[in-house]
């Protein structure tokens, strides 16, 4: 008798379930996540990934703290990007004209008129005050990475930039339940101390890119990093961070050849040489921990790339790809300089680390496998960046000076 009315409880609920999922009481998630696509001081862009059934069409949002601002409504239809079941739809709402370091809170409206829960961000401060961003590469969805992300999300940065090999679905388009799986860590952890969510900058690595012949367009050889992620049109790009930084993001060859990045890079550094602090964020090291020393990237990197950083005295330069911790000397043309760049990274954000290989080679001040990411705080007297590990522990520490 119990048994019985166990089973007809449980088919009961069974059939509750489905009624409300067909009913639309019940939805998949929508993910909703920040970039920017220009200026970090006046300008946001909200992502969102959903499913067909239903997904943002609008937002609404205002300053937090100003009782007399208006409530700004943006309407936009979102695109379609799958193969797969269950299909998704993509929407990005570029905010616009806003202030530098205020908080905005926004909702967004479905296709049915249902209204999301009220999120917030806040745009960059430009007055001066420190900037705190977490910095790393290689992530993936090991159990390691949401850990990690954890452990960022105690620092409070103010952003997060990712030096490729985000999520690993090597540019497939039937694994998009990778990057669900990613959003899923992403969207769970990277919210700030005030519950704003904390934006995204995003480099192109191997894992990114499908096999498709170059003669494709990058958007079918790199589709989930052009469709998920609205930054630029292009793998190399740069944002100001005033007053302190010029953050430059640059492509290891995987769309864009690394000489068709020559002049650009050249004439970006020199319109902004006035910036205390500049940072170049790319996927393949100069100065590999872990693959060897000649390869041909980073051999062609330093040989068109590398005058380029030291001509502008470029500060220091996070790499990836080696799966390794590690920092090097302060290197200029590739001797010991106390003028010269350090070179941090190399990329063990979730992924599991690799052996130190290159010791003997000179350039390597410490070097081992430990999963990290790099904290990075600039004020105008110094830059500090810190690595930590998977446990919140801070195991090395590097303080360089302005240009």
């Amino acid at each position: 008798m119990k048994r019985s009315f166990f089973r007809n409880s449980l088919l009961k609920f069974g059939i509750l379930i489905v009624i409300l999922v067909f009913s639309g009481c019940i939805t998949r998630p929508t993910y909703v996540y920040l970039t920017w696509q220009n200026d970090p001081h006046t300008t946001i862009t909200v992502n969102t990934l959903s499913t067909v059934r239903e997904y943002p069409i609008e937002i609404r949002y205002r300053e937090l703290n100003n009782p007399n601002s208006p409530e700004n409504i943006l309407s936009k239809s979102p695109r379609d990007f799958t193969i797969t079941e269950p299909h998704r739809k993509i929407n990005t709402f570029e905010l616009t004209e806003l202030k530098p370091g205020e908080i905005y809170t926004f909702t967004l409206k479905t296709n049915k008129g249902r209204f999301t829960k009220e999120l917030k961000f806040r745009t960059i401060p430009n007055d001066g005050k420190p900037l705190r961003f977490v910095v790393g590469g290689d992530m993936g969805i090991l159990p390691s990475a949401p850990k990690l992300l954890k452990q960022a999300q105690k620092l409070n940065p103010q952003f997060v930039v990712i030096g490729g090999d985000i999520v690993y679905e090597n540019g497939d388009p039937n694994k998009d339940w990778m990057w669900d799986i990613w959003l899923k860590h992403w969207t769970k952890y990277m919210i700030d101390n005030e519950d704003c969510l904390i934006p995204l900058i995003a480099g192109i690595g191997n894992h990114e890119v499908n096999e498709k012949d170059p003669s494709h367009p990058s958007t079918e050889r790199a589709p989930f990093y052009f469709n998920y992620l609205a930054q630029c049109e292009k793998t190399y790009f740069y944002k100001k961070f005033e007053p302190h930084l010029l953050l430059i993001l640059l492509d290891s060859n995987h769309i864009v050849s690394i000489s068709d990045q020559v002049n650009w890079l050249n004439n970006v550094l020199e319109q902004n040489s006035n910036y205390p602090f500049i940072i170049p964020v790319y996927h393949v090291p100069m100065y590999p921990s872990h693959r060897p020393f000649d390869g041909a990237i980073s051999a062609e990197q330093r040989k068109l790339w590398l005058p380029i950083f030291d001509k502008y005295r470029v500060s220091v330069a996070f790499e990836n790809h080696d799966h390794t911790f590690k920092r090097t000397k302060s290197l200029r043309n590739g001797v010991v300089s106390s003028e010269g760049t350090v070179y941090l990274g190399d990329g063990c954000f979730g992924v599991s680390p690799r052996e130190i290989k290159n010791h003997e080679l000179g350039y390597l001040e410490k070097a081992s496998g430990i999963k990290h990411f790099w904290l990075v705080e600039i004020d105008s007297e110094k830059l500090t960046a810190k690595a930590v590990d998977i446990k919140g522990k801070v195991f090395d520490e590097v303080i360089i000076s302005p240009r």
